[in-house]
């Protein structure tokens, strides 16, 4: 199972979500793939050491004809990253073909992880085509907020043609509505405009500094003692997707 995290808007949580997807996965006894297509690498520096992640094969040789790159251990037993690299901005100029390389390849990973987690850059580009036209699920997580809401369009045109063209085994998106502040009128009334029109996942996650806090000291929410009811908000939302996805639980 491939799964692609993505929205064009940065600070929406994206790297969060991909991270405890990776997390909740590898608990679930799966050998476990995050690959990182992001050159601000914080999914990568979340998961594994950034200092060895320079040392090692970072995604952007996914765009490369050479041989699959070797991933590197990540924080977890279960979890291995193909790190970001500099060069990976330069691999949205390049060519189609470049694209259909990365494919291939993560479809071979596929064949040795049992899921496998893309974090992309919040931009249109040869990444974003690579791991949509690679992937079975879609995972757009967003604040409900009017104007994050409306930036998505593009998106979803994207993956539509992907999956007319390219990839009919990608599904149609799933959305995650992320730093709710329940006290907020238009955060009500955007995430209930959302739940009409799409595929909402619940529970919302609400605002909170344990989130980041958690994730800096490379744990997910849920082993973070300081505030258990957003680590079972996170573990729940996490358990619904994975059950959807039909990641099994081999513990």
């Amino acid at each position: 199972m491939i799964v692609t995290v993505a929205n064009h808007k940065g600070g929406v949580g994206k790297t969060s979500l991909a991270a405890h997807l990776a997390f909740r996965a590898a608990e679930r006894g799966n050998k476990v793939l995050a690959v990182d297509f992001d050159a601000q690498g914080n999914l990568t520096g979340t998961l594994a050491d950034r200092g060895k992640a320079l040392r090692a094969d970072g995604s952007d040789k996914l765009f490369s004809p050479d041989a699959v790159p070797v991933p590197m251990p990540g924080v977890d037993p279960n979890i291995s990253v193909l790190p970001a690299t500099a060069a990976l901005n330069a691999t949205d100029r390049g060519q189609l073909s470049q694209a259909f390389t990365a494919i291939a390849h993560l479809k071979t990973l596929g064949k040795e992880f049992g899921f496998i987690v893309i974090d992309t850059a919040p931009a249109l580009g040869l990444r974003l085509t690579a791991a949509l036209a690679a992937s079975q699920r879609l995972v757009i997580p967003l604040q409900p907020e009017s104007y994050a809401v409306d930036g998505v369009s593009s998106l979803l045109a994207e993956a539509v043609s992907i999956s007319e063209h390219m990839n009919p085994g990608l599904a149609p998106a799933e959305f995650v509505i992320n730093a709710v502040n329940a006290r907020a009128k238009q955060h009500s009334q955007v995430s209930a405009r959302l739940a009409q029109q799409f595929k909402v996942r619940t529970p919302y996650l609400r605002r909170a500094i344990a989130v980041s806090d958690a994730l800096a000291a490379k744990r997910p929410v849920w082993r973070n003692a300081t505030n258990s009811a957003v680590g079972n908000e996170w573990a729940v939302l996490c358990d619904e997707l994975l059950d959807e996805f039909g990641v099994v639980d081999w513990t």
